[in-house]
C-alpha cells in the first residue's frame, strides 16, 4: 500500500516554540511507519521554513540548519516536500490561529485539524466567550480590555467581579501570560503583563470550582472522551506547570455522576458546535464548587501531544492508543478536504 506523505510543520513564532517541539516529538514516535512517510518542517522563531532531518527534535541543533523560507507547494521545492497532507503541530500565535490554516485552504492542500475561521474564534478567547454565550452556554463572569488604562481597568474590575481574579492575555495558550490578582496591586501588574503578549486581555473572576478537561474528535459527527479532572499542584495550571515541573496530577477519567457527567458531555458538544469546529480539539470546562454548575472555559484547538498531554492521555483511557488517535486525526483531515472542495466546486458551478 502506497504511504501517505504526512507533512508535520513544528517550531513557529510564538511563546510556545519550545512545547511545539515536544509536541512533534511524540507524534514522530507513533506514527505508523508502515502507513506514513514524514516529512519534518521546521519554521524557527525568525519565521523561516527549513526542511529537517533532525527527528530529535532539538532547538539548539534545529538552529543550525540552512533556513530558506519557502512554501512547502512551491513549485521550486523538490517533490520530498508536496505531502498529501499537513499536520500543523504549532501552538499558540502563527499556527493555532487560523493563519496557517488559511494558507493551506488557499492552496487547496489538506491539512489536520479545525479551518482558519474556528481556529481564530477558538484562540481569541473573547471571541469564543461571545460565541458560547449566544449558545446558551453558562461561564465564569468576566470582562475584557483593550486599552491598558489603569485606573479604569481597576475600577470595573471592582464594581463588577470584586477579587480574586486571573487576568489572561485573550489570544494565547499553555497559560502563557496570565496571573491571579487579589487585590488593586497585584491586578495592575498581572494586566501589564498580560498586555505584554496581546493588546486583549480578560479578567475573569476567579471561582471555587474543578478543572475538567475533554477530548474531541470528529467533523459532521463527533466522539467526546470521558472527562478528566486536573489537580495543579499551584493555584493554577501554569506554563511551568504544564511542560517543565510536572508536578500537577490528573484523574484520568474521573467519576463525577452520571448526571453531570451527560450535563459535561452537551456542554462539551455544544461548544465544539459553537466555533464550526472540526478535526479535533480539548474543551476546558470548570465545574462549580456547591452548585455543581458546569461552565465553559475555553477551546484549544491544537493542544499539547507530549507525554503528559491530556489531549492524548483521556483517548488512552478509552482504548484509543496514540497510533490509532493520529491515524483518526489524518482522516479527519482527509474528510474535511474532500467535503470544502465539494462545496468550493458547487459554488462555482463545477
Amino acid at each position: 500500500m502506497k504511504k501517505v506523505k504526512i507533512g508535520l510543520l513544528f517550531g513557529g513564532r510564538s511563546a510556545e516554540h519550545s512545547v511545539s517541539l515536544l509536541s512533534a516529538k511524540t507524534i514522530w514516535e507513533n506514527l505508523d511507519r508502515d502507513r506514513y512517510e514524514m516529512f519534518l518542517i521546521y519554521i524557527n522563531r525568525a519565521g523561516d521554513w527549513c526542511l529537517t532531518a533532525n527527528s530529535g527534535f532539538n532547538e539548539e541543533e534545529l538552529k543550525r540548519e540552512n533556513f530558506n523560507s519557502f512554501m512547502p507547494w512551491s513549485s521550486s521545492v523538490t517533490a520530498a516536500v508536496e505531502a498529501d497532507i499537513f499536520f500543523p503541530v504549532l501552538h499558540g500565535p502563527n499556527g493555532e490561529d487560523g493563519r496557517i490554516q488559511g494558507l493551506f485552504e488557499m492552496a487547496g492542500k489538506p491539512f489536520v485539524g479545525a479551518g482558519s475561521l474556528s481556529s481564530q474564534l477558538a484562540m481569541d478567547k473573547v471571541a469564543a466567550k461571545m460565541l458560547f454565550a449566544q449558545a446558551g452556554l453558562k461561564q465564569a463572569p468576566y470582562l475584557y480590555f483593550i486599552d491598558n488604562i489603569h485606573e479604569q481597568i481597576a475600577e470595573l474590575v471592582e464594581k463588577k467581579l470584586g477579587y480574586p481574579v486571573f487576568v489572561k492575555p485573550s489570544a494565547l495558550g499553555s497559560s502563557v501570560g496570565i496571573g491571579k490578582a487579589g487585590d488593586v496591586r497585584e491586578l495592575l501588574a498581572a494586566v501589564d503583563h498580560a498586555f505584554s503578549y496581546d493588546n486583549k486581555i480578560i479578567v475573569e473572576k476567579a471561582i471555587a470550582m474543578r478543572e475538567i478537561e475533554v477530548s474531541v474528535m470528529g467533523n459532521a459527527e463527533i466522539m467526546v472522551s470521558a472527562p478528566g479532572e486536573l489537580l495543579p499542584a499551584k493555584e493554577f495550571y501554569d506554563y511551568a506547570d504544564k511542560y517543565l515541573d510536572g508536578r500537577t496530577q490528573f484523574r484520568i477519567p474521573v467519576s463525577l455522576g452520571a448526571d453531570i457527567e451527560a450535563r459535561v458531555r452537551k456542554t462539551v458538544q455544544r461548544a465544539y458546535r459553537a466555533l464550526f469546529l472540526n478535526g479535533f480539539a480539548r474543551v476546558d470546562l470548570f465545574l462549580e464548587k456547591g452548585s455543581g454548575e458546569v461552565l465553559v472555559n475555553e477551546i484549544n484547538t491544537i493542544p499539547g501531544f507530549t507525554a503528559i498531554s491530556m489531549f492524548p492521555k483521556l483517548w488512552q483511557a478509552q482504548g484509543i492508543g496514540f497510533p490509532e488517535m493520529l491515524d483518526r486525526l489524518i482522516a479527519y483531515g482527509f474528510d474535511h478536504f474532500h467535503r470544502r472542495k465539494e462545496n468550493v466546486d458547487e459554488g462555482l458551478g463545477r
